[in-house]
């Protein structure tokens, strides 16, 4: 645009510098010489008017030589300062502020129609700029606009990915969370099973403990029903031999009837031993024995009485006859029978005390035993609040437990163990 400036104010000028002649064909040239249009006119117009004004320096009279070659100089002077504004137009595209104010100052002085058509030139080439620079402000809105849908975009992209961010945070505290609880139910279940298992050990413990306890337990049956049938059949050949042995007039006065009943009782609880306890079978094997110790005391005088008593005393165990030869037979009726078993054999033993059944202690069951204080004894009891129980006795002193109307007890070989007093199922 200055560029186009300059050219409109070079052609001004050159207008200016042809009308100037026209008006005043006497006088010498203007100081503002003819600019061609193009740069190149304008480069030759200093060449074309030297061989003119050389042409009209030889037809003056020598008288005006001097005035006229002064002028030529100013002229040149001016023609030179003319092509350099020219020059620096074309090279920077605007003229030095020197030669901008002098122009304008020419201009205004010379004419105003000039002025004008420069003040429009410059108007023009203003607007322009104001229309070049407000293209280029709605394009920088333009863009701004852009960029700003670009960064809500980017904004509203940025929230979704950390709203996602924040659910996959949330998820995975979720995880943990979740995964901390199974392995704590994990540790849980395992310490479960682990005691599960070791109940289960000890529970095959037992049922092997039990297992062994059955078979002791039915062996030691097996060995009890033999040991029954032994005296079943001891029991058989005493009441035979009584039976033979017994005179007439005495057959009647025995109480066969009651005897029958009980030797019948127990023939059917060594025939059924699952349908009788073994107290049942201890109250009716001394029943029968001592049935049969009245008999033989009702039959003294008879001929057969020492051999019937050497039989039974035979058929007896040894500590049994040595008890009841030390108790006479006359004795009974003021004293207490004492049935004991002991850990040596399984079959019982009866002796008889020379007191009353609520006069017997300790010392006198350890003094008929012969057993001394490394043996414990336990009696059996009838309990109020658990029936038939088996209390043991410490000091020799105490009373001993009866049990209808006899003394049972079990003697033991004390092994150390810690005593509970009280009774014991």
């Amino acid at each position: 645009m200055l560029v186009e400036d300059g050219g409109v104010c070079v052609r001004a000028l050159v207008q200016q510098y042809e009308r100037e002649p026209a008006d005043d064909p006497d006088t010498t040239p203007s100081s503002s010489p003819r600019a061609p249009p193009t740069s190149q006119s304008d480069n030759r117009e200093p060449e074309e008017s030297q061989p003119e004004r050389s042409s009209k320096r030889e037809m003056v009279e020598p008288g005006w030589e001097s005035p006229l070659t002064g002028s030529l100089e100013r002229e040149m002077q001016e023609t030179r300062r003319m092509v350099s504004a020219l020059q620096a137009l074309l090279l920077h595209g605007s003229l030095p502020e020197d030669e901008q104010e002098k122009l304008s100052l020419t201009l205004g002085e010379d004419n105003a129609e000039q002025q004008l058509v420069v003040t429009r030139s410059r108007l023009e080439q203003s607007m322009e700029e104001a229309q070049e620079l407000k293209r280029e402000l709605l394009r920088c809105k333009q863009e701004v606009r852009n960029l700003e849908g670009v960064k809500e975009a980017q904004q509203q992209r940025l929230s979704v990915q950390e709203e996602c961010v924040l659910q996959l945070k949330q998820e995975q505290l979720r995880s943990s969370m979740t995964q901390d609880q199974l392995t704590s139910l994990n540790a849980e279940l395992q310490r479960k099973l682990d005691e599960r298992s070791r109940m289960l050990s000890e529970c095959k413990k037992e049922l092997g403990q039990k297992d062994r306890l059955l078979k002791e337990n039915q062996l030691q049956k097996a060995g009890l029903q033999r040991e029954l049938e032994c005296k079943d059949n001891m029991l058989q050949e005493m009441m035979s031999r009584h039976g033979d042995q017994a005179p007439p007039h005495l057959t009647g006065h025995t109480p066969l009837p009651s005897g029958a009943e009980e030797l019948q009782l127990v023939r059917s609880a060594l025939r059924y031993p699952q349908h009788h306890t073994l107290d049942t079978l201890e109250q009716g094997i001394t029943s029968l024995t001592d049935r049969l110790v009245h008999t033989h005391q009702g039959r003294g005088k008879s001929s057969g009485h020492n051999s019937v008593t050497h039989n039974q005393h035979a058929s007896w165990p040894p500590n049994k006859m040595a008890h009841s030869y030390s108790s006479p037979v006359l004795s009974l009726c003021g004293s207490t029978k004492v049935l004991y078993f002991t850990d040596r054999s399984h079959t019982p033993c009866m002796i008889h005390i020379n007191k009353r059944l609520e006069k017997v202690t300790l010392r006198d069951v350890k003094t008929a035993v012969d057993r001394d204080d490394n043996y414990r004894f336990h009696f059996k009891a009838l309990d109020p609040e658990f029936g038939t129980v088996k209390e043991e006795v410490f000091e020799d002193e105490a009373l001993v437990p009866g049990w209808e109307g006899k003394i049972v007890a079990w003697v033991e070989e004390d092994n150390g163990e810690e005593r509970t007093k009280g009774p014991s199922c």
